[in-house]
């Protein structure tokens, strides 16, 4: 969650031989599970002429039970996962908290909270599980007991960011598909942070068709700016809570990125 993916879809779903799923997020593996799998096939039209059929619900990797309904249920299943530096993916998070009326307390405080609110089960720990999500060591781990490692791919949100191109045409031959074939929306951001006016017409709007809750939500965001930087403080508390989960990483999955080594914040420098 807030690791790209959002953006990555986008550039996928413009690809003439992929198909990916309306909504983006299904939610069917961790939430409507019980629905059955012809509930969950309703959620891609038109795909059968497609060389890849997939979507993109970031919960499947936090979620317990999902990998192995994951394996049960999609024999040969390719996974595409998207990591970020645990402080930025948990302030930013945080700040969608915010965006969408489902937080009030300050940062700080709703880190110091977390745990309480964990122990409350769901929806609790899926909305406010800022630092949990990013000790991925264990969830990637968890995945890989039930879908073997070379059917996962991991990338991270720092080179999606600084070279969407090669993100993007990596993601394209794990899939099997042409990687010559180059979206015009590639580098765009989506999902990027916005406010609203009001987070219940947010809400309300999701079962409305595409283009129309498209409209509703230019309507219904607040002209603003960036949300404040993380404190020092908030940014040192994140690290020690998540280095040591995440330092098997690098042997894991022969993955590098400047927050897997770095045990201090790079915000304290």
């Amino acid at each position: 969650m807030r690791c790209g993916t959002t953006s990555l879809n986008a550039y996928l779903r413009e690809h003439p031989d992929i198909s990916v799923s309306r909504p983006k997020e299904v939610h069917f593996f961790d939430n409507n599970y019980e629905k059955g799998l012809s509930w969950y096939l309703e959620h891609f039209p038109d795909s059968d002429e497609s060389a890849a059929v997939g979507e993109a619900t970031p919960d499947y990797l936090y979620d317990p039970d999902t990998p192995a309904r994951i394996a049960e249920t999609l024999p040969g299943v390719r996974i595409l996962l998207l990591l970020r530096d645990p402080v930025d993916r948990a302030h930013s998070h945080y700040w969608h908290n915010r965006s969408v009326g489902r937080e009030d307390l300050p940062f700080e405080e709703a880190l110091k909270a977390e745990p309480e609110r964990l122990a409350k089960g769901r929806p609790s720990r899926a909305r406010y599980s800022y630092l949990d999500r990013g000790r991925y060591t264990g969830q990637v781990e968890r995945l890989m007991e039930h879908i073997p490692k070379e059917r996962i791919l991991v990338q991270t949100f720092d080179e999606l960011t600084t070279n969407p191109k090669g993100v993007y045409q990596r993601t394209c031959r794990f899939l099997e598909v042409d990687d010559d074939f180059i979206p015009d929306n590639l580098g765009d951001v989506t999902n990027a942070y916005v406010e609203y006016r009001s987070a219940r017409l947010r809400d309300l709007t999701k079962a409305f068709p595409r283009r129309l809750r498209n409209a509703v939500a230019v309507l219904n965001r607040k002209e603003t700016g960036p949300y404040a930087p993380v404190s020092k403080r908030a940014a040192r508390f994140i690290r020690d809570n998540t280095a040591a989960h995440n330092e098997r990483l690098v042997s894991l999955l022969d993955l590098d990125a400047p927050w897997i080594r770095d045990t201090g914040s790079r915000r304290d420098k």
